[in-house]
């Protein structure tokens, strides 16, 4: 099941990643103790303010590169023997599982893919991931509201990162964000790691990984966001990727929830199953 939009005039998606069939309807994020620092954030400036309610209003935001890789497309993907324009500095275990299961997915298995199970993609994933979304700055944090029912809580009030032992880890992690000049900077950790989160399609990460996005506008519907991922887990390095989020002013959001009508999840052996009316698998 695709997430589904309302084009007020015309608008062409993008394809979605392999057996995105669906993603999470919502999620419980933990509370903590987290006190707003005695000084509070520097007070915006007017071109601040002015860019806070420009990405605010007049549409939905899109990525223009699916994964942070630089496939061009969901074939180039399935075929193992295409390496990445963007290649992630993994280390050689990681990298042995990216290249089996590019393997077992262009033999029709998906072993890893949280997603077409109704997990929530999370971050860094949903940086790279095709669902519109809309940007909402209010006092004290900002809000990226997706499609899908995902959502992303950034707080901009001054506040520190909370102590990981007062924390949670989830599939969003502790997000802050300030302003440097005209880019939005936003850090995120406490991320869960593990078998249910992913970098982009099919790199699992572990709970070290720390991501810090740039935002800066770049054209009246553009915004280039340097994505800087470093998790000593799987990588051997930090690794930079700028993304291109796309305005479209026609869009806008409607309801898709992940676990209704889903009749595309994965088996035990990573088969995508075809679910009927009945909810059984067709044969």
């Amino acid at each position: 099941m695709m997430a589904k939009q309302r084009a007020v005039g015309t608008m062409k998606r993008p394809r979605l990643w392999l057996l995105r069939s669906s993603l999470v309807a919502g999620l419980c994020l933990s509370t903590f103790a987290s006190p707003v620092t005695a000084a509070g954030p520097p007070p915006l400036t007017a071109a601040q303010r002015a860019l806070e309610q420009d990405w605010s209003r007049n549409g939905t935001w899109q990525v223009s590169m699916l994964g942070f890789s630089g496939f061009k497309s969901e074939e180039e993907y399935l075929d193992p023997k295409i390496p990445e324009a963007f290649p992630p500095p993994l280390n050689p275990e990681a990298r042995a599982l990216r290249n089996r299961i590019r393997q077992e997915l262009s033999q029709g298995r998906v072993h890893f893919n949280p997603t077409a199970n109704c997990y929530p993609a999370g971050a860094p994933y949903l940086l790279a991931l095709p669902s519109s979304y809309e940007i909402q700055f209010s006092p004290g944090r900002a809000m990226m509201l997706y499609d899908n029912k995902e959502y992303r809580l950034i707080y901009t009030d001054g506040r520190p990162h909370p102590d990981p032992q007062d924390f949670e880890p989830g599939f969003y992690g502790h997000s802050i964000g300030h302003w440097e000049g005209r880019t939005f900077v936003v850090d995120t950790v406490g991320l869960r790691g593990g078998a249910m989160m992913q970098v982009e399609p099919h790199i699992p990460f572990t709970s070290a990984m720390h991501v810090v996005e740039r935002w800066t506008q770049s054209g009246a519907d553009e915004i280039k966001v340097e994505v800087t991922m470093t998790d000593p887990g799987i990588m051997t390095r930090p690794w930079v990727v700028t993304q291109t989020m796309l305005r479209q002013r026609d869009v806008e959001l409607i309801e898709a929830v992940c676990m209704e009508n889903n009749r595309n999840p994965t088996d035990a052996k990573g088969q995508t199953q075809m679910l009927g009316p009945d909810g059984k698998p067709i044969q």
